[in-house]
């Protein structure tokens, strides 16, 4: 747990962790140079589980959670915000799952939304669970970080996080993706606080800066040459932030990122070439003038007739024949 100036919330996140029906683990909260209550209202836990380092000054969150490099001793490191709250079996969950699937080297779950006072605001953040997350990290970050348990000489062999402020948990993320299987279970395992402090909230250039380095070794992994453009079309599909004049060139990066995999065999083929077809789906339901939308459902280059599926084809028909109307 890395902290900073969060006292009107840590000891609420710290007793989630200490109530856990699991209880063998050793419990790391590193101040990072808080100026408030924070550090007294962490000293006031008497339990001999808890090791309470502080940071020499504000160093930011890549350098706190670096410091689990020689620090953690357990063969699992479980990672929670802060101001976020773990469900009672979160920990026994995610080791239960490891036991099963000891092929895997990192898994999350689902959460629920949190008000500044703790009180469920209805919305939850539901998570992928299927095989395909390594793919999906190629659009984005299916994980939720405070819900997130990875093994511990994978973390040591990566040398743990990069100085990617705001962004460095997706990047770590992405790394253990490239090596080993990454899995989300289908349980909820925190409640992920939201409130007018929130960091990750508080986008800035630098942030921008670290998500297109992100992109570039995504590229590069996958064998696609990137250039400027590349890289500002998959920021707007990890964004969401679609420019409808750019549709072509959508397709024609999705198109890329088939034929590079199918050179670099980065995943498996059949399965890739589903996950872009259904992505390039998704774009198409997201353009607002799809006079031509069937058409450019079934363009050769990503369409094969196995991923034929009776309701995309409706609501393709739907748009376009609207268009048209229009």
């Amino acid at each position: 747990m890395a902290a900073y100036n969060v006292s009107g919330y840590i000891a609420e996140s710290i007793s989630s962790i200490l109530n856990q029906t699991f209880k063998d683990f050793e419990f790391i909260i590193i101040d990072d140079g808080s100026t408030d209550d924070t550090a007294l209202i962490v000293k006031k836990f008497n339990d001999s589980r808890i090791s309470f380092i502080q940071n020499d000054g504000n160093k930011g969150i890549p350098f706190t959670r670096n410091r689990l490099l020689e620090l953690a001793k357990g063969e699992y490191i479980a990672i929670l915000d802060s101001d976020d709250i773990a469900y009672p079996e979160r920990l026994q969950l995610q080791l239960d799952f490891f036991s099963s699937h000891p092929e895997a080297a990192l898994c999350g779950g689902h959460g629920k939304i949190i008000d500044e006072n703790g009180i469920e605001t209805g919305t939850e953040i539901i998570v992928a669970t299927d095989d395909s997350i390594n793919m999906r990290m190629l659009f984005g970050n299916p994980f939720i970080n405070s819900s997130t348990m990875f093994k511990t000489e994978i973390f040591r062999a990566l040398s743990g996080y990069k100085n990617f402020a705001l962004a460095e948990d997706f990047d770590l993320f992405i790394r253990i993706s490239e090596k080993h299987k990454v899995r989300n279970i289908d349980v909820f395992l925190v409640k992920y606080r939201v409130h007018g402090e929130n960091i990750t909230i508080k986008r800035s250039e630098e942030q921008e800066k670290h998500e297109l380095e992100i992109l570039k070794n995504i590229q590069e992994n996958l064998g696609i040459s990137h250039t400027e453009n590349s890289l500002s079309l998959h920021k707007e599909l990890l964004t969401n932030n679609l420019n409808e004049g750019r549709f072509l060139e959508y397709f024609e990066l999705l198109f890329a990122m088939k034929s590079a995999n199918l050179k670099s065999k980065r995943f498996d083929i059949p399965k890739m070439n589903q996950f872009l077809f259904n992505k390039w789906y998704e774009i198409l339901r997201l353009k607002r003038s799809n006079i031509k939308a069937l058409n450019w459902y079934f363009k050769k280059e990503l369409y094969s007739g196995e991923y034929f599926n009776f309701k995309q084809f409706r609501k393709m028909f739907k748009s376009s024949f609207r268009g048209l109307i229009n």
